[in-house]
């Protein structure tokens, strides 16, 4: 069902099936105060004259308000059937930017903030005066990966824009127009299900039973050590390199894509107990859906959304780096199917079902593989100059990941300003900073020897 006036300037719609059970998913973590697979996207920016001279903070909450106007969903919130809104007066509109965007003054790392983030309704905005960063942080139920990237450059471009108009001017009720809708609904999977979603359903399901006794990664305590905060290791691979990678993928007929989705497989296992490294190791293969939906859905103005899918891959041991390369190259270039796409309403109902059947159910020695996702050229979300006036606001760096509370480790990827990153988050209760940069220092030696760089 689409947005609706549930009464004066407040605004309802059901929340989604794939909302529902990604939020299911974070919100266990609530008791903790902590908030599983919450997205951070990041960046790092410098100012160009004359715009060095304006007040950043007081611009930058400007943008922030700015942004809500564009992207109104940013301040919906959620109860456990629906999604609310409430078109706010001017008082509102300065007590929710109070109380979402934060400027931090002291020498805090982005690092140190990060890992001590907690749940909020809303998405939340940290500006670094000291380093120059920006941070965006949000539950997941309310977009992606993409989507988050996507939102960093809207603010930018709110920022650039305030040359021209001021938040109190806009014409507050009008943003409604923008409230997103869920996927089920973009996809116009209605509750009848045919049987052809049931079996599409049903096959994507079946691939969650290779999570079972899967590698993972040797980690610190046991099944009773509870989590802290997520941390993060980052390699950069230089432009020539990642030419160098490039080519060499041309020549083997696989995608770069999955010569890196081989390396996350090799570093899994070189980082495995050794009675561990006989097992086969399972990941997600992850697909923004984006580009597969009909127009205008996959746009930008969809940022603040939750358009992505995925299933379980798994390996043997016994294959080597090039059969893993290829296995993933074929299960990449398969993509998004009419049958994935068909089988999302479903999928999601019975995970759902799924997870209210094993919640107390006692588990084995739990999952500690390292998973990859992967957001591809960021340059096409994030873009790198906005100008306004005579100056410009310059962005230098991005990056993206996901609040872990269990032992499994997610490396994300991308492409920015021509260089290969990657972004190894983790929890600091289950391993020192040191095992991370030592994973993605071998990830960076397999794509070397594999593809005899």
């Amino acid at each position: 069902m689409p947005w609706s006036k549930a009464g004066p300037g407040h605004y309802q719609r059901p929340i989604g099936e794939n909302e529902k059970f990604i939020k299911a998913i974070g919100d266990r973590a609530h008791a903790a105060g902590r908030e599983h697979w919450s997205i951070t996207s990041k960046c790092s920016f410098k100012l160009t004259e004359p715009l060095k001279a304006v007040d950043l903070s007081t611009e930058l909450r400007c943008a922030w308000k700015a942004l809500r106007y564009e992207h109104p969903s940013i301040a919906s919130t959620a109860e456990e059937e629906t999604l609310n809104y409430v078109v706010p007066d001017p008082d509102a509109l300065e007590r929710w930017s109070k109380e979402t965007f934060f400027v931090h003054d002291a020498k805090i790392s982005a690092d140190d903030l990060i890992a001590s983030f907690k749940p909020s309704p809303f998405v939340t905005a940290h500006y670094l005066s000291e380093s120059s960063e920006l941070i965006l942080h949000t539950a997941h139920w309310r977009t992606d990966g993409f989507g988050a990237l996507q939102l960093l450059n809207a603010f930018f471009e709110a920022f650039s824009a305030l040359a021209d108009r001021d938040p109190a001017d806009l014409l507050w009720g009008r943003e409604v127009d923008r409230l997103v809708p869920c996927i089920e609904e973009v996809l116009n999977l209605t509750d009848d299900a045919t049987p052809e979603m049931n079996i599409a359903a049903d096959q994507y399901i079946s691939t969650l039973v290779h999570t079972k006794d899967a590698v993972g990664v040797s980690y610190r305590g046991d099944k009773s050590t509870l989590p802290a905060g997520t941390r993060s290791a980052r390699l950069r691979l230089s432009q020539p390199f990642l030419e160098a990678v490039s080519e060499a993928c041309k020549a083997r007929d696989i995608s770069t894509l999955s010569a890196v989705h081989a390396s996350v497989a090799a570093i899994t296992y070189a980082g495995a107990p050794v009675d561990s490294k006989d097992k086969h190791y399972t990941s997600t293969m992850r697909f923004g859906l984006r580009p597969y939906l009909p127009e205008p859905y996959g746009t930008p103005p969809f940022a603040s959304a939750l358009y992505t899918g995925g299933y379980m891959l798994k390996v043997p041991a016994s294959q080597s780096w090039a059969e893993n390369a290829k296995q993933y190259n074929e299960e990449y270039h398969h993509g998004v199917t009419r049958q994935f796409l068909l089988a999302r309403r479903q999928y999601a109902l019975k995970v759902q079902a799924l997870m209210r059947k094993h919640e107390h159910a006692a588990t084995s020695l739990p999952p500690s593989e390292v998973d990859i996702s992967n957001v591809g050229d960021a340059e096409l979300l994030v873009s790198t100059t906005h100008s306004r006036g005579d100056g410009a606001l310059e962005v230098l760096d991005v990056s993206i990941g996901v609040e872990t509370l269990t032992r499994q480790m997610y490396c994300f990827v991308w492409t920015f300003r021509n260089q290969m990153e990657f972004n190894l988050v983790f929890n600091e209760a289950y391993y020192d900073t040191a095992f991370p940069a030592q994973l993605l220092a071998k990830l960076k030696e397999a794509l070397e020897e594999e593809l005899q760089l």
